[in-house]
């Protein structure tokens, strides 16, 4: 016997099961061809002065070349950040099927046993999910009590801040 499809869509009975993102979530999504957008101009630009950039003095060109580099830092730690912020997201949706297969298991739902082990094996990724957003978070952590305090803008021995 055929199962009823959706459009299509793989989905039983017309039934959407996708999770649909909140709306800040879209919204961020939304954005971003925006800023790639606006990346990919300010890369163009820089391309643009390449013949500049020879030219330029030695202290001009330590200069831009700080610049960059705490462009490129700022970008590293977003990008941390934001893996951090999926690893801790993931192991909240661990605990969550855990919590689940738990409630189901305790209820004397199903195969009892299985869904024991599955609870165990979310709980397990849960925890290893959290580790790896720590471990991910803790390079910010490390560089934010290695930068001095704020209000020098000397470069520290010709390296960028």
């Amino acid at each position: 016997m055929e199962c009823p499809k959706a459009d299509g869509s793989g989905m039983l009975g017309g039934v959407n099961s996708e999770p649909v993102p909140p709306s800040d979530r879209r919204r961020e999504i939304d954005g971003r061809p925006d800023s790639v957008r606006a990346r990919l101009k300010t890369l163009r630009e820089r391309d643009l002065d390449a013949g500049k950039r020879w030219a330029a003095t030695p202290r001009e060109r330590v200069a831009a070349a700080q610049r960059h580099a705490a462009e490129a830092h700022a970008a590293a730690a977003e990008v941390l950040a934001s893996s951090a912020e999926a690893f801790r997201h993931a192991a909240d949706a661990h605990e969550r099927a855990a919590s689940m297969h738990e409630r189901t298991a305790a209820a004397g739902i199903g195969d009892v046993r299985g869904h024991q082990q599955q609870a165990e094996l979310h709980r397990a990724a849960a925890v290893a999910d959290r580790q790896r957003a720590e471990r991910v978070q803790s390079p910010l952590s490390d560089d934010e009590q290695a930068r001095p305090a704020s209000g020098s803008d000397e470069p520290r021995d010709g390296v960028a801040p």
